[in-house]
């Protein structure tokens, strides 16, 4: 019974607590900064995946450590990593949830006479207009594609369209820059490593099948509207209002809604609370199962929150990287990349994934832009990536290859090394593809493994496990040039970076001083 009273007092409890203040905190936060201020936040990023990002610290801080006051045992050690997994669904779940029906039931649904009036108060969430009319002559339209998958394996194609809102038929072409628009968005998925004809025949097929569909739609028809806040069909609309119009001043844009006003929560609040009680249910089970372990709790101390902070506050302190020679460039060039794709997320560009004109925009390498001198963008072009998932596994490739060659080369050779890589695979992205927008840091790191791979088969240099660190560059090299004759990826700057990386490398071994490896190695 002690034993019992032990795992819900150090372990339950303390993880209900840390729910119930991260779904109330980061609600209240949504609340002030995206609803109520309306600051230019991604709500994707915002309602999702920042919040699967944030759940993170709590369990690495205070649920980690109590996970390990428990007995887990199996064959394979894997059950601590099941437990903290699972510690971060149960917060993350129920706040996702709870951000979608705080959108919904604290927006305001404000009647009009008819849409002139949408700039007489300050704006709400939700309209109903006495008077309307949808002038379908004047439309329009943007056509975008997106790319997602670890490598960029899937095309989303899509059609954006607005049309101008009006109190009346007879305001038709009378009015230069109407005050609302209502948007529609017609989409579908395919595969990105099909061919270029295929590609433009399943937008040529998108285009007709949205064609027919408008014209058909009767738009007129509708119980209110939805202001729909910063994400990705937003900006699609703002481009086509941009591309038919000029540039307007923060263009007011709906979408049809044909559901009654009060069904507009759904279930959320219920599904709220009850995604809530599942995953304290379910923690509860995986707490009362294993034993506690005894030798563990003598080691934890006090056993409170204020503790646990402090205890991982000392830890941080006390971390070395990598022994003698740290990591610190690998580090610093990771912080780069995330710290663009965080700004680019955030000025509302997309999150699991970026257009091809935001990214050109941004500083993506393209021939003709290239060539008549915009040169940077050889270099710009390795720090911008296509979406989440294209970020994620790039640094994941470059953590690993500068765990091996940061100690190896030093700093600067390290830095040196990444940056001409970059701006070679770049080059020779351009050089193979004429008109194709080229993005991302896998050329650079392919270099990086090509420098590793030429230091490696050299004998003078003393490296420990000589045999598995090439033989896991040469896994990585292989495997992803093969996955790069799929379609969609940019082949031209993985082999350009990866013969620029074997060139500087046999540079190294005959020209520079480097440090003994094994020295390094074995003092990590």
């Amino acid at each position: 019974m002690a034993n019992f009273s032990q795992r819900i007092k150090l372990i339950y409890i303390p993880f209900l607590i840390l729910s119930i203040c991260f779904i109330c905190i980061y609600s209240f936060l949504d609340w002030l900064f995206v609803i109520e201020l309306e600051m230019p936040i991604n709500e994707e990023m915002a309602h999702y995946w920042l919040i699967v990002i944030l759940s993170l610290l709590p369990v690495l801080i205070w649920v980690r450590p109590r996970i390990r006051l428990l007995v887990l045992k199996d064959k394979k050690g894997n059950l601590p990593f099941l437990y903290n997994f699972i510690a971060i669904i149960a917060l993350a779940a129920p706040t996702v949830i709870a951000q979608d029906y705080l959108v919904t039931a604290t927006g305001r649904l404000t009647p009009l006479l008819n849409i002139n009036e949408v700039s007489a108060g300050p704006l709400t969430k939700y309209y109903k207009l006495k008077n309307h009319f949808v002038d379908k002559q004047h439309v329009a339209i943007y056509k975008r594609s997106e790319t997602s998958g670890r490598n960029n394996e899937y095309l989303g194609l899509y059609i954006d369209v607005v049309c101008p809102l009006l109190s009346d038929s007879t305001s038709v072409g009378n009015v230069a820059t109407p005050k609302a628009w209502l948007g529609f968005e017609f989409g579908k998925h395919i595969d990105n490593r099909v061919s270029d004809e295929e590609k433009q025949t399943a937008f040529l097929e998108l285009d007709t099948e949205a064609n027919n569909e408008f014209k058909k739609k009767d738009f007129d028809e509708f119980i209110y509207l939805d202001r729909i806040g910063v994400n990705a069909r937003h900006k699609a609309y703002l481009k086509a209002i941009n591309l038919k119009v000029g540039e307007v001043e923060k263009p007011i844009v709906f979408e049809a809604v044909n559901t009654a006003f009060e069904a507009r929560n759904g279930q959320g609040l219920e599904w709220v609370f009850g995604s809530f009680g599942i995953g304290a249910a379910v923690w509860f089970l995986m707490i009362v199962i294993p034993k506690i372990n005894n030798k563990e709790l003598k080691k934890y101390g006090e056993g409170t929150l204020i503790a646990d902070w402090y205890n991982f506050y000392g830890s941080l302190s006390k971390i070395r990287l990598s022994g003698q020679s740290n990591l610190q460039i690998t580090f610093i060039i990771i912080g780069l990349n995330i710290l663009v794709f965080i700004i680019m997320a955030f000025a509302g560009l997309g999150f699991v994934s970026f257009e091809g004109r935001d990214l050109l925009a941004w500083g993506a390498d393209f021939r003709p832009k290239v060539i008549n001198g915009e040169w940077w963008r050889l270099l710009t072009s390795v720090f911008l990536h296509g979406g989440l998932m294209h970020l994620l596994g790039n640094m994941y490739g470059l953590f690993f290859a500068g765990i091996f060659l940061e100690p190896l080369l030093g700093r600067v050779k390290f830095a040196s090394a990444y940056m001409i890589c970059g701006i070679v695979s770049s080059a020779a992205s351009i050089w193979w593809h004429p008109a194709t927008v080229s993005i991302g840091a896998s050329g650079a790191i392919f270099g990086l493994y090509g420098v590793l791979t030429a230091l490696l088969t050299t004998k003078n240099v003393d490296i420990k496990d000589r045999k598995g660190i090439l033989l896991f560059s040469s896994l990585f090299i292989i495997i992803n040039l093969l996955l790069g004759l799929t379609g969609g990826i940019d082949n031209a700057a993985h082999v350009g970076g990866l013969l620029c990386g074997l060139l500087i490398g046999y540079f190294f071994y005959f020209f520079a001083d480097l440090p003994k490896a094994k020295e390094i190695v074995s003092s990590e």
